[in-house]
C-alpha cells in the first residue's frame, strides 16, 4: 500500500504541474468567471423599485421564461430568492468541471491505449495509483478554482450592491463532494472502454442520463409515464451525485444539518464505491486494451 501511495503522490505532482502549465485550465476558468460576471451584472439590471423582474434584462428574460416553462414559477422564485449567486455558482463552475473531468477521462483513455499506463505498471505504480493521481489533480484544481471564484463573486457582489446569501455557501460546500463523485464516474468510464473517445462518450452519456433523471423529478407526468419515471428515478438516484446534492440542499433549507452532513458523506461513499469498482475492472481487464 505504501508503494501505491508513493506512486500516486509522484504521478499526481506531475499531473498538477502539467495542469498549471497548460492553457486549458485558465481558459475554462476565465470563461467561468466571465459568465459569472455577466449573470451578476444582468441580475443587477433586472432589479427595479418593485424588486427583481427577469423581464427587464434579455438574458434573464430568456432564462426566466425557460425555467418557468419547464419547472414552474415557484422554482424560479426559489432560485433567485437570495439573488443570482446560486445560479451563478453553478454556471461559473460548469466550464471548469467539464474541462477537468473530460480532459482526465480522455487523457487516461489515451495513455492506456498507447501503453503509458502499462509502462509505469512495471514499476511500483499500477493502474489504480495512476487514476488516483488524476483524481487528486482534479480535486486540487477544483478547490483552487472555487476559492478564486468565491473571491471574484464577493468583489462582484460588492460592486453591484449585492450580498452572497447563505444558500450560496451551502452550495459552495457541496460542490467539491459532488465533483469528487463525478470525477470518480469519469475514471469508471475510462476503465470500461478501450480508447479515449469511447471513454469520453460513455462519461458524457452517464452525466446526461443522471441530469435527465434529476430534471425529470421536477416535471409533471401522469399515468404510465409517471409510474415508469418514478421507478427509474428511484433506482438511478442512488448512483447519481445530483441526488445527494439535491437532498443536502433540501436539508439545508430546513436547517437539517445532520442530514446535510450525511449527504456530504454519502457523496464520498458513492465516489469510493465507484473507484473500487474501477479498481477491480482495471485489474480484471488489464492496463492495456
Amino acid at each position: 500500500m505504501s508503494h501505491r501511495l508513493h506512486a500516486t503522490r509522484v504521478i499526481a505532482r506531475r499531473r498538477i504541474q502539467e495542469l498549471l502549465l497548460s492553457p486549458g485550465f485558465y481558459v475554462a476558468a476565465a470563461l467561468g468567471l466571465l459568465l459569472g460576471y455577466l449573470l451578476v451584472s444582468g441580475f443587477a439590471r433586472s432589479v427595479d423599485s418593485s424588486g427583481f423582474d427577469f423581464r427587464l434584462h434579455p438574458l434573464f428574460d430568456l432564462l426566466g421564461r425557460s425555467l418557468q416553462g419547464a419547472f414552474g414559477g415557484t422554482v424560479v422564485q426559489k432560485l433567485f430568492a437570495e439573488g443570482p449567486f446560486q445560479l451563478v455558482l453553478y454556471v461559473a463552475f460548469l466550464p471548469v468541471l467539464l474541462f477537468l473531468a473530460a480532459s482526465s477521462v480522455y487523457r487516461f483513455g489515451l495513455e492506456r491505449k498507447v501503453g503509458a499506463v502499462e509502462l509505469l505498471s512495471y514499476g511500483p505504480a499500477d493502474g489504480t495509483s495512476y487514476f488516483l493521481a488524476f483524481l487528486i489533480k482534479d480535486l486540487l484544481a477544483t478547490l483552487l478554482y472555487l476559492a478564486a471564484l468565491t473571491g471574484f463573486l464577493a468583489v462582484t457582489a460588492a460592486l453591484h450592491n449585492l450580498v452572497l446569501g447563505p444558500t450560496f455557501f451551502y452550495c459552495l460546500a457541496l460542490l467539491p463532494f459532488a465533483s469528487a463523485a463525478i470525477y470518480a464516474w469519469g475514471i469508471f468510464s475510462s476503465t470500461l472502454t478501450d480508447n479515449s473517445a469511447s471513454a469520453l462518450a460513455v462519461f458524457l452519456a452517464l452525466m446526461v442520463f443522471f441530469l435527465l433523471v434529476f430534471l425529470g423529478s421536477f416535471t409533471i407526468a401522469s399515468g404510465y409515464v409517471a409510474g415508469l419515471s418514478t421507478v427509474l428515478a428511484w433506482i438511478v438516484r442512488w448512483f447519481s451525485p445530483l441526488y445527494y446534492w439535491d437532498q443536502a440542499l433540501r436539508a439545508a433549507e430546513v436547517s437539517g444539518w445532520p442530514l446535510y452532513a450525511l449527504n456530504l458523506v454519502l457523496q464520498l461513499v458513492l465516489g469510493a464505491a465507484v473507484l473500487a469498482a474501477s479498481h477491480f475492472i482495471l485489474r480484471a481487464r488489464g492496463v492495456r486494451p
